[in-house]
């Protein structure tokens, strides 16, 4: 199966697609991290305003990644729970996930975007890197903990950010 092969598309928390995927993602952490550094969301708490989920699907409707955004303050969200279940990896997914969630993050008006990871992730610092964010302190309930890592990215005006799902092209 090819990234081309997988849409993304919003989620609802509800779903037990999502809460399958938030499982794996816990179990993951669970072998790199001590429990009380592994920072989960509740579920509802990213179905509120200016909160999002993005699925990965198959064609087959089978959820293989996610990532979502949760409001810090009217002009701030974070990024939690990327996911891609591991043979969907190297294909993408998660480029394409941040994306949606950033698009999404500009149309909402948020002017940053921050995010948590641990030190024990070299893929996600890799990417969070790629496409701009900076390492800050650790801030929040992440603030003590040994093992997070902090970024934060400034996004374009919504005004000027392209609409969700449209590119961006040169000419």
């Amino acid at each position: 199966m090819t990234t081309d092969e997988v849409r993304i598309e919003p989620g609802d928390p509800a779903d037990p697609a999502f809460a399958r995927l938030h499982e794996a993602l816990d179990r993951e952490l669970g072998e790199l991290y001590p429990a009380d550094s592994i920072y989960s969301v509740e579920p509802d708490k990213l179905d509120a305003p200016g909160c999002c989920l993005l699925l990965g699907r198959t064609a087959e409707g089978e959820a293989v990644a996610c990532g979502a955004l949760r409001r810090l303050s009217d002009d701030q969200a974070e990024i939690k729970r990327m996911y891609v279940v591991p043979k969907y990896r190297g294909q993408a997914l998660g480029r394409r996930i941040l994306e949606g969630l950033e698009a999404r993050a500009a149309a909402f008006g948020y002017s940053s975007l921050r995010l948590e990871t641990g030190e024990r992730q070299p893929a996600a610092i890799g990417l969070y890197r790629s496409f701009g964010y900076v390492q800050i302190p650790c801030y929040n309930e992440y603030a003590y903990d040994p093992h997070s890592l902090c970024f934060e990215k400034r996004l374009e005006a919504a005004d000027s950010a392209p609409a969700p799902g449209h590119a961006v092209t040169d000419g």
